[in-house]
């Protein structure tokens, strides 16, 4: 494992796309070898998509840097998605594809809109490393819980596109279908802006927080938007029959991750940096965009 020391952002990105390089090129021969194994697709993706992840680990570790993976989230997803395309034996709805990869697209641009190379990592690694005060213990969980961990929620996450794939020769509600479309692409629309706002605000060195915009409204908007568009692809499976009830599973997991982890780890971070929040935490509902108490002082 290298020390970690000052890369330019040129030799950062060669550091952190490189593995995402190989598991491009392996993506296929991985996935024609596993299948000789496995012929369920979902088994097959869920075994390549396990080794790519691992890949990313090994370069993670190597620079000691677990914010390498940050760009997984986004990226596999595009292979299932095409891997299913491929496999599926009927002509897809073309929303099917759209909306997933517009989500891929938009979250990918956001990200490295900020990004500004190594020197960043997530600021919640660093308090799981004091916490476990272990440099072996650390990297097991960065593993099973940092890089695994987050593959499997994404994997599950688009459950409902794999079974709107292949049984795209099924009769469907294009009531409940478009419906979901829509609801996807207001939640893209939701983080987008949500994102724009905030973004000015990411390098201030200032106990201020931002109140504009959407975030005058909820204090995670960008979170708000996020939990909605795994709703709405569960919506569009849904269209195909209520037999998929059980692909909710995706929307369930990303919705406790971000009410049980995401926003509260947020929300301690915030206070620590900018001590005067607790006002915005009284003064405005910390998920769902709704009217703010201004009784607050």
């Amino acid at each position: 494992m290298q020390k970690p020391t000052h890369y330019t952002y040129s030799q950062s990105c060669w550091i952190v796309f490189y593995p995402y390089a190989i598991i491009t090129a392996l993506w296929i021969p991985l996935t024609l070898l596993v299948e000789q194994y496995i012929k369920n697709e979902l088994m097959v993706t869920f075994v390549v998509d396990l080794i790519a992840t691992s890949i990313v680990f090994i370069q993670s570790y190597r620079y000691n840097n677990t914010s390498i993976y940050d760009f997984y989230w986004q990226i596999p997803g595009f292979y299932l998605i095409i891997y299913w395309v491929f496999r599926t034996p009927y002509q897809p709805n073309i929303w099917v594809i759209i909306v997933p990869f517009a989500y891929f697209i938009r979250h990918n641009y956001n990200f490295l809109s900020f990004w500004p190379g190594l020197t960043y990592e997530d600021f919640r690694y660093p308090v799981f490393r004091k916490k476990l005060n272990n440099e072996f213990l650390y990297w097991v969980f960065s593993y099973l819980g940092l890089h695994v961990g987050p593959t499997l929620m994404v994997y599950f996450g688009l459950f409902p596109t794999y079974y709107a794939l292949f049984d795209s020769d099924q009769d469907y509600n294009p009531f409940v279908f478009y419906f979901g479309v829509i609801f996807s692409f207001s939640a893209l629309a939701i983080e987008t802006i949500a994102d724009l706002q905030l973004f000015p605000w990411r390098s201030r060195k200032t106990e201020e927080f931002i109140d504009e915009g959407l975030w005058r409204y909820s204090r995670h908007p960008n979170y708000f938007g996020e939990c909605m568009f795994w709703w709405g692809i569960f919506i569009m499976a849904l269209s195909f029959g209520f037999q998929y009830w059980f692909t909710i599973v995706g929307a369930v997991i990303m919705q406790s991750l971000f009410l049980f982890y995401s926003i509260p780890e947020m929300e301690k971070h915030i206070l620590r940096k900018r001590p005067k929040y607790y006002i915005q935490q009284k003064r405005v509902s910390a998920f769902i965009p709704w009217f703010r108490n201004e009784n607050v002082k």
